[in-house]
């Protein structure tokens, strides 16, 4: 491109343009050998993300989609009144499963519930009081839940009072005991 006095290259909106291409594809290039290295499931590993059962990222959108299901049974719990006791405003932050690839059971899981609470001071200060959970959802210890079967057992109104099999407590009751305990302060 020619400038208006002559030289060559353009104006400084379109150099800042091509810097941020050249930035992004440089960004992409450098990540692509770090996805490449990350292990298939089939590759020996013992345990996969749920979400990468049984193919990475083959279960995103089933797995997400389940997330959201419990998220927002947790808050019409907690609108219900099951949060009101605690001086926190919860949130379920994130869930995630450990699928044990020999037998395609779900063997773990943890969902993070995260509180806040924000006092202003007559100085003007905020002062914020943060707490985290993690709570483990109940789970057989031994031999888990087949991925097909945890599934199915939280596709209903309300997963919260679901039993997954072979467990003593509803997954209310765990996430319950969980919260009673003080939480991580940050």
């Amino acid at each position: 491109m020619m400038r208006s006095d002559g030289g060559a290259g353009g104006s400084g909106r379109q150099r800042g343009l091509v810097m941020r291409l050249w930035g992004g594809l440089l960004c992409v290039l450098w990540a692509v050998p770090t996805l490449a290295a990350d292990p298939a499931p089939d590759s020996g590993q013992r345990f996969v993300d749920l979400i990468d059962h049984p193919a990475p990222e083959a279960n995103w959108d089933r797995f997400f989609a389940l997330e959201d299901h419990l998220a927002q049974a947790f808050g019409a719990d907690c609108a219900d009144g099951a949060c009101s006791a605690r001086p926190w405003f919860l949130l379920p932050m994130q869930l995630r499963c450990s699928v044990r690839v020999a037998d395609a059971t779900v063997a773990a899981c943890v969902w993070v519930i995260a509180g806040s609470d924000l006092r202003v001071r007559a100085v003007g200060r905020i002062e914020p009081d943060v707490v985290v959970w993690r709570c483990p959802l109940p789970l057989p210890v031994s031999e888990g839940i087949p991925v097909e079967a945890f599934h199915a057992a939280l596709d209903v109104d309300d997963p919260l009072s679901v039993r997954l099999p072979g467990t003593r407590s509803t997954v209310r009751q765990s996430l319950h005991a969980c919260l009673a305990h003080p939480g991580l302060r940050s």
